[in-house]
C-alpha cells in the first residue's frame, strides 16, 4: 500500500509530440520546413527525436535528438528553450544530365543543429498547446558531381568539382503539442 501512494505522488513520464511547420530565411533566400519531433515529457522537460523536411537552398532530411525546458510557467502557458543536434541527409536529385554532358552527382550527409526560444498556448484541459518557435540554424551538405564533356572519340574527358555547403539561417516556426 506505502508503494501505491508513494507511486502515484510522483509525476509521470508522458509521451508528447511536437509537430512544426516553418519558414527559414538565410543568405540563400526563403524555404519552408516541417518537423516531428515525439518523445517523452517529465515536468518541465521534454527530450525526443525529430525528422522532418528542410527545402532550405538544397532540399533535405534532418534527423536529430531534440531537448526543450520550460520556463516562466504559468497556468496554461509558458515559454521555453529547445535545442536539437542530429544529421542532415541529402534528398537526392534525380537530374542524371546537365547541358554539357552526363553528370554522376554523389551527396553526403552533415551536420545538423538548431536552437531557439519559443512561446507555449495550452488550448483546452489537455496537454494540447499551440507553439511558436524562433531560432537559429545550421545545416551541413556536400556533393561530388562528376562531368563527362562530350567527344567523337573516347575516352571522354572527366571533370570531378567538390561543393560544400554551410548553411545558416533563421527560423520562424509554428506548430501544435499533444
Amino acid at each position: 500500500m506505502l508503494f501505491g501512494v508513494c507511486a502515484n505522488a510522483q509525476q509521470k513520464i508522458n509521451f508528447s509530440s511536437q509537430n512544426y511547420l516553418g519558414l527559414l530565411e538565410g543568405e540563400h533566400g526563403s524555404a519552408f520546413q516541417l518537423q516531428t519531433i515525439n518523445g517523452i515529457a517529465y515536468k518541465t522537460w521534454f527530450v525526443g527525436l525529430g525528422t522532418g523536411i528542410d527545402w532550405y537552398y538544397q532540399r533535405s532530411i534532418p534527423a536529430f535528438v531534440s531537448a526543450s525546458k520550460d520556463f516562466f510557467k504559468k497556468v496554461g502557458r509558458s515559454f521555453y528553450a529547445s535545442i536539437d543536434g542530429g544529421m542532415n541527409f541529402p534528398w537526392k536529385d534525380d537530374k542524371s544530365y546537365n547541358d554539357w554532358g552526363y553528370r554522376v552527382g554523389k551527396p553526403d550527409p552533415g551536420a545538423f543543429w538548431s536552437a531557439g526560444l519559443g512561446y507555449k498556448i495550452g488550448v483546452g484541459k489537455s496537454n494540447d498547446a499551440l507553439l511558436m518557435h524562433l531560432g537559429y540554424s545550421y545545416k551541413h551538405l556536400s556533393e561530388e558531381i562528376t562531368t563527362v564533356s562530350p567527344c567523337l572519340m573516347g575516352p571522354c574527358p572527366e571533370n570531378t568539382e567538390k561543393f560544400d555547403y554551410s548553411l545558416r539561417r533563421l527560423s520562424l516556426k509554428v506548430g501544435w503539442n499533444f
